[in-house]
């Protein structure tokens, strides 16, 4: 259970963190590069600037979580679980993904940032 901690800037690669529960916690400019973070949850989480290039998402879940400038280039985003509320503000999404994605439905808006989720994924 990692919830409500800080974990700014910390370095974990290509680790197995299956339905780990990152609720809550600052991980702004963490690096989980590759790692399985499959189920995991994020709700409420800060992962601005994080790195979880390579990651496999699914089902991970990112309700009201800030990902703003996160880096996801090349992680499996299929089959994300819940992102109401999320902020994606400068996430480069490949576009098939982008709108597979917004094609599932994307509503909320971060209570942090105050951004909508379908704006930050620019959803039509």
């Amino acid at each position: 259970d990692y919830s409500g901690r800080d974990l700014t800037k910390e370095f974990y690669t290509k680790g197995s963190m299956k339905r780990a529960n990152f609720s809550n916690s600052n991980l702004s400019g963490v690096t989980l590069f590759g790692g399985d973070l499959s189920y995991a949850n994020f709700t409420g989480a800060d992962l601005s600037n994080a790195n979880i290039g390579q990651c496999n998402l699914t089902g991970t879940i990112f309700t009201n979580a800030n990902l703003s400038g996160a880096i996801v280039s090349g992680a499996n985003m299929d089959e994300l679980g819940d992102i109401t509320g999320s902020d994606w503000t400068d996430v480069i999404v490949r576009k098939d993904v982008n709108d597979k994605i917004c094609a599932k439905g994307v509503s909320g808006e971060n209570p942090v940032t105050g951004n909508p989720t379908a704006m930050t994924l620019f959803c039509d």
